[in-house]
């Protein structure tokens, strides 16, 4: 089974979507058997729903994360992926400043996806740009799932 979590800071809005985003990815392309999809975040309490306005946002481009709650990210989660895929440089950072186990297999989405490094700001404090970040994130990672998909190869051999 390939392990693959996506983390950005309180698990509300940029992971879930994006894990959501990617697992249905996976379906289209026939390879949901093979996957464990995660999210977590970095500064947030397990348990909380979405917020409406992430689970009405990401349903509007296709994705449903009605049914999801918030995840602390923890060590068991990054001993257990192959792949992290984080939303922020800051992120990468302190994860493996935290965790140095992780330092080969933290990686910034936007780095692997579009071969630029920037982060992906959080819709929780850009609520008036929350729609189109959104909607570039899924496109992200519906377009760059060949590239994700290269990634964890890369990285399990």
């Amino acid at each position: 089974m390939i392990s693959i979590l996506f983390v950005c800071t309180g698990n509300q809005f940029r992971s879930p979507i994006a894990a959501e985003a990617f697992r249905e990815q996976l379906a289209r392309d026939g390879r949901s058997a093979q996957w464990l999809v995660n999210s977590a975040g970095t500064w947030t309490s397990n348990g909380l729903r979405a917020p409406r306005d992430a689970m009405q946002l990401a349903q509007s481009f296709g994705v449903n994360i009605d049914s999801h709650s918030t995840r602390s990210l923890d060590k068991n989660l990054l001993e257990e992926a192959d792949v992290i895929l984080v939303m922020e440089a800051g992120h990468k950072e302190s994860i493996q400043v935290e965790f140095p186990f992780t330092r080969n297999k933290v990686h910034l989405l936007s780095q692997v996806v579009e071969d630029v490094a920037y982060d992906i700001p959080d819709p929780a404090n850009s609520r008036g740009e929350a729609r189109e970040i959104i909607h570039e994130l899924v496109e992200m990672v519906r377009k760059g799932a060949g590239k994700i998909y290269q990634l964890v190869e890369n990285n399990r051999n």
